[in-house]
């Protein structure tokens, strides 16, 4: 059950855009890195990334294309008061190094006659997503994922589950030391051995937690690990009642198991550049949510989410439309099917033409906007424990995210995290760390009772903790929530080290802290939404802070 342990410089827990940038640059120092996924390596949420990536060209900004003070000032928007502004600087002023960094790589981005094909999104002023058609995500982590196998410094470990962060406080038992992390327990997932990884630093690139609720364009894994492993060894957690919502994914009302990923649709149809719109009959052609914000459907995530969430429930409908026919959007077929070629193959494989049809929409759960408190080095408040990508909280989201910004700020930030990392790495953990140990183990949990606290967990997310939320259904969803919590937490120390466990109570403790920090914040703003407190309130332009065994609080950005 307890093998070995294993032990290396730098060790990163997973392998989206965040986790193999640091790898990446952490081998160019010479440092021995492993990465740890929990399933194969390319299956993280930047492969399913369609839309693009956020970068400043400063060739455009010398023409007037573009300016730093623009992306600035959107970011700044969408974030809804609780970005930290010297963050969102470091970032537009940076965020073509991204680009370049990629392009170096040989991500393949789109080009037509014009040069780079570069799209405006919602709660953008200009042109600057560049894009790889509608499949971005997954030519950047293969492009990467290819490099990563390559390199000789860089050992991957597949179908690796981390379930629990070891700490120096944890491990003496004494909270009065100096912390330090000191690397990480995982179970193969093939043979459920339980194996001890022990490093000079951590980073956490686990990414978000979308698997909370019911509905979501999440992948299996994103499960909220590296959030609830920091949160119970001490790490600040920030603005988890942030949860964004993609206003349009596939309505697919049959042959779908509810555990499935739905199927994104990508901002760029509602972009400027393209003109799609959202309506809510099939052969509409009005924006009905000009109804609610009056940039209709080129508005931020978070106003159109609720927008589409407000007008189904005014007019009892299961579902609205995204018309980006060439009727609506004066683009041709053929351009149509050349920009958005895998949406356009699998709508068609479900018997939906876009270029001539309009198509089934409904929002789901998309994108952890808090996480892991760090500064713009990747630090948490644990030294030797750094976190970058969705899993963190960088100050750059704020209230909700601006389209594209993520996949720039895990290549940025990424970066930045590596190179601490390399730094922190120097001094040697000598600290002797056990193997797991399970005491009381008598048999295997069962499986369907596992299953159903998985299954209970997000109904509750989505129903409960969803895009409109009040007092009476958060109280509700935190009693659940907490007592499906002790019951996972009595078969976790109960019986045989089981992945399925581990991701269950990763899972219900980031659900429970997204649930507790919604009841907290007593005002609407940005992803967050209170049909009892429709109005930003005075006093609430601050961040929720929450520590294991510590009341939540609001902290100054």
């Amino acid at each position: 059950m307890n093998s070995e342990i294993i032990t290396t410089e730098i060790l990163i827990i997973g392998s989206g855009l965040a986790g193999l940038r640091a790898a990446l640059e952490a081998s160019k120092s010479g440092k021995k890195v492993i990465i740890l996924t929990k399933s194969r390596i390319t299956d993280s949420n930047t492969l399913y990334a369609q839309g693009g990536i956020t970068g400043v060209d400063p060739a455009r900004v010398a023409s007037g294309k573009d300016s730093y003070e623009s992306l600035i000032q959107n970011t700044l928007a969408a974030g809804d008061g609780l970005c930290k502004r010297e963050v969102v600087d470091y970032f537009s002023y940076n965020s073509y190094e991204a680009i370049k960094f990629l392009m170096e790589q040989e991500v393949p981005f789109s080009k037509d006659a014009n040069g780079w094909v570069l799209h405006q999104e919602g709660g953008h002023d200009h042109e600057r997503i560049y894009c790889v058609a509608d499949y971005t995500g997954k030519a950047i982590e293969e492009t990467l994922v290819s490099k990563v196998l390559e390199d000789p410094n860089i050992r991957v470990y597949e179908y690796f589950l981390t379930f629990t962060l070891i700490t120096k406080r944890k491990l003496r038992k004494d909270p009065n030391i100096e912390d330090r992390c000191l690397g990480v327990y995982a179970i193969d997932r093939k043979n459920e051995t339980v194996i001890t990884f022990k490093a000079n630093a951590v980073i956490l690139a686990t990414g978000g937690a979308g698997r909370a609720f019911q509905y979501t364009s999440n992948p299996e894994n994103a499960t909220g690990d590296g959030i609830a492993m920091a949160y119970n060894v001490g790490a600040k957690i920030a603005n988890m009642e942030f949860f964004q919502f993609h206003p349009t994914v596939l309505y697919e009302p049959f042959g779908m198991q509810s555990n499935e990923r739905r199927f994104l649709l990508t901002e760029a149809l509602r972009g400027v550049s393209m003109g799609g719109i959202l309506t809510t009959g099939e052969d509409s052609k009005e924006d009905f949510v000009l109804n609610y914000d009056p940039d209709g459907s080129h508005a931020t995530r978070d106003k159109v989410s609720q927008a589409i969430d407000a007008e189904m429930k005014r007019s009892g409908l299961k579902h609205v439309y995204l018309n980006v026919t060439t009727a609506v959007t004066g683009k041709s077929p053929d351009y149509i099917q050349e920009h958005f070629p895998q949406i356009y193959a699998h709508c068609l494989n479900k018997g939906i033409d876009i270029t001539v049809e309009p198509i089934p929409v409904v929002p789901a759960a998309h994108y952890t906007c808090g996480g892991v408190l760090v500064d713009l080095s990747g630090r948490t408040s644990i030294p030797g424990l750094f976190a970058i990508g969705e899993v963190s909280c960088t100050g750059l989201m704020g209230a909700n995210r601006l389209a594209s910004n993520s996949l720039t700020e895990a290549a940025l930030f990424g970066k930045l995290a590596a190179n601490e990392a390399i730094k922190f790495s120097e001094k040697e953990n000598s600290e002797d760390v056990p193997l797991w140990y399970t005491p009381g183990i008598l048999s295997h949990a069962d499986v369907a009772t596992v299953n159903q606290i998985w299954d209970v967990t997000r109904t509750t997310m989505m129903s409960l903790c969803g895009i409109d939320r009040t007092e009476e259904r958060l109280r509700a969803a935190v009693g659940i929530l907490e007592s499906l919590y002790d019951t996972i937490n009595k078969i976790y120390w109960g019986y045989y080290p089981n992945d399925q466990i581990f991701e269950t109570r990763n899972l219900i403790q980031t659900a429970k802290l997204i649930a507790q920090a919604a009841l907290f914040r007593k005002e609407s703003r940005g992803g967050h939404f209170r049909s009892d407190y429709p109005q930003k309130v005075p006093g609430y332009e601050a961040m929720t802070l929450i520590q294991y065994g510590a009341e939540m609080k609001l902290v100054p950005v």
